[in-house]
């Protein structure tokens, strides 16, 4: 090969790398604009999301107010019974997979309301769908009822320990007729086998220390253990649990509502 030919030779390779360097460019131009374009639809589409969940957010905390469960009138001489769905809405409480603390109590409170009802007290829910309710307006609302008694229906949940179990019945340390009241729920789940039972405790729940009746809030159960959790996805266990927190809300007859503080 000649002189000329390899000089030739070297200035074809030259151009075919600087045209393999513009390729390279104009393809890294290229993705970094389309790097750049789906950012800004990422970050549009965040900002929407979080600008929408905001509108909805305050949207679901507006209280709606509770419809009485039929009968709508109440019934000459007996008790007006609150009953609370814990969470709903975007606030679904604490869970396990598909299955929601705010479904569970709904479900719960749907069927005690029903047992209650046909024992000839009249029932109100605080909810009786998927709406989020803020807690002092669960509470607001019981007091301008001037309901005689509040039951609040929860799940809870041990991350520590999975194998803790059991229903927990909450009153208000400071409230007589809530001790009384959670007894009785007590008592009346004690000889059933399949419920267990942790019996009473005291706490500052704002349901309980901003009503101004006979309060309590029970944890029906942890999510957190499997066998608990299975059943209180149950609709016959669920029945059978309603059935005993209705007995030992009937058995407190002789509570009778009292201020806060009490």
């Amino acid at each position: 090969m000649t002189t000329g030919q390899k000089r030739k030779q070297m200035q074809k390779r030259r151009k075919q790398i600087r045209r393999m360097k513009r390729r390279a460019r104009m393809w890294a131009a290229r993705l970094l604009a389309l790097s750049v374009f789906c950012l800004l639809c990422f970050g549009v589409v965040r900002g929407g999301t979080w600008l929408w969940g905001c509108l909805t957010d305050k949207e679901e905390s507006i209280f709606h107010g509770a419809r009485i469960v039929e009968p709508a009138e109440r019934k000459p001489g007996s008790r007006l019974i609150v009953l609370d769905a814990g969470h709903g809405g975007r606030d679904q409480g604490t869970s396990a997979g598909e299955v929601l603390e705010k479904d569970i109590n709904l479900a719960m409170v749907k069927i005690l309301a029903e047992i209650l009802e046909e024992a000839g007290e009249t029932v109100v829910l605080t909810r009786e769908d998927d709406t989020k309710i803020g807690l002092e307006d669960r509470a607001r609302f019981a007091n301008e009822m001037e309901a005689d008694l509040f039951v609040s229906l929860h799940c809870n949940y041990c991350e520590e320990d999975p194998g803790v179990r059991g229903l927990e019945c909450y009153y208000r340390e400071d409230s007589g007729n809530g001790k009384e009241l959670a007894d009785q729920i007590v008592e009346a789940l004690g000889g059933q086998e399949e419920i267990d039972n942790r019996g009473t405790r005291t706490a500052n729940f704002r349901v309980l220390c901003k009503t101004d009746m006979p309060a309590v809030l029970v944890e029906m159960g942890y999510l957190s253990n499997q066998s608990e959790r299975r059943k209180m996805t149950d609709e016959g266990y669920q029945k059978l649990l309603a059935q005993k927190l209705a007995e030992g809300i009937l058995a407190s007859g002789s509570v009778e509502k009292a201020e806060n503080g009490s």
